[in-house]
């Protein structure tokens, strides 16, 4: 029987392309066809294709998630205890040879691992945010997997700075789905106002107040640029938050705020805009909606930090300090004025993409780890 690749989702989000986040997007596009895989999750949906023998619920996932806060507070023996007994469920699958990928929880890696060794099992350790360096840091240097695998150079060389011991660690970018992101046809819009897009969560981390206050200088200054912003505060069309409900009432006359979407019809918008900005304030570990933009060859607009430099490394977009409104409005308005621009920057995006951002690369290595863990 063939070894099989177990992918622990975090509590956080459902298994769904609907209402999941990107780490059920990593999973639904890296695993979707591979019969030797199966999703561990809290919830799941089947909106991403898999059969259902490839998705196995873990309904205690599901306590744990209302918890979780108030056990990182007690005594760690008593938040392992919690944990192992939530996964025992899965640890009675693994079998010699079998890989347990846990994604994002690193504090399970330290409760799982001597289980799943025991097992004969690997581990394998995926961070896709920085829990690892803003763990306690007693506790992370318990991590002993086969491998760690960062979403971001980024990522990886932020981990090696505080704990230059990790082992072998290998940096899998996320990609976009090319079913839904993809260029739009036919000749470019001659007429009416240049449009930018917005799509993501609505949290100030992502600094979608900085780009209110930039579409208010450029409409003082008479740019014709209209913004239309689409998310939720939390995974799917959640009710609105204070942050949010202060966007709304604050917004300039060149902003629309459009309902939540996701899927194809989240494509659709993609390509009916003609700039894509991702302001973020915070060191972004990836930034999967950049991707998204290059796949559809927007010109993108993003913050000098995190994971934003190395999707931009190769052109497609044009970086601005993190938090400044002046720098954003003066971006955007260069592209709005500047067609043939945002021609060049989509191109060069769109180009990047391909060579390095698609499922089926990180797909490649994916297999590739799996292979070198089965040696």
């Amino acid at each position: 029987m063939s070894a099989v690749t177990y992918h622990l989702l975090t509590e956080a989000e459902p298994f769904s392309e609907f209402t999941g986040g990107a780490i059920s997007r990593w999973a639904g596009n890296i695993l979707h066809g591979k019969s030797q895989s199966v999703v561990v999750c809290a919830s799941a949906d089947e909106s991403w294709g898999l059969a259902r023998k490839s998705i196995h619920q873990l309904s205690a996932m599901m306590t744990y998630k209302r918890v979780r806060r108030r056990l990182q507070h007690l005594p760690w023996q008593l938040h392992r205890r919690v944990i192992q007994r939530m996964v025992r469920p899965l640890i009675c699958l693994v079998r010699p040879g079998d890989i347990v990928w846990i994604h994002n929880r690193p504090e399970f890696a330290v409760a799982m691992t001597p289980l799943i060794h025991s097992a004969g099992g690997r581990v394998v350790l995926h961070l896709h945010n920085s829990h690892l360096v803003k763990g306690p840091e007693q506790l992370m240097r318990q991590i002993q997997v086969d491998r760690l695998v960062f979403v971001s150079s980024f990522l990886h060389s932020q981990a090696w700075n505080k704990f230059p011991n990790l082992g072998i660690c290998s940096v899998v970018h996320n990609g976009a789905d090319p079913s839904i992101f993809y260029p739009a046809s036919g000749p470019a819009r001659t007429s009416g106002k240049t449009t930018v897009l917005f799509a993501g969560r609505l949290v100030e981390e992502k600094g979608v107040h900085v780009l209110l206050d930039a579409m208010r200088l450029l409409e003082k200054q008479k740019v014709p640029l209209q913004a239309h912003i689409v998310g939720s505060a939390h995974f799917g069309p959640e009710r609105e938050t204070g942050y949010t409900r202060g966007l709304k009432a604050s917004k300039p006359a060149n902003v629309e705020f459009l309902p939540y979407c996701s899927g194809a019809s989240l494509g659709d918008l993609f390509r009916q805009a003609d700039i894509f900005c991702s302001p973020s304030i915070w060191d972004e570990p990836f930034g999967l909606v950049n991707v998204e933009a290059l796949a559809c060859a927007l010109p993108v607009v993003s913050t000098n930090s995190g994971g934003a430099r190395e999707i931009f490394a190769h052109g497609g977009g044009i970086l601005v300090e993190r938090g400044s409104a002046i720098q954003l409005a003066s971006a955007l308005r260069r592209l709005a004025e500047d067609r043939e621009l945002r021609t060049q920057l989509g191109e060069q995006g769109y180009a990047s993409f391909l060579q390095r951002f698609t499922w089926a690369h990180a797909r490649r290595q994916v297999e590739q780890i799996e292979q070198d863990l089965c040696a």
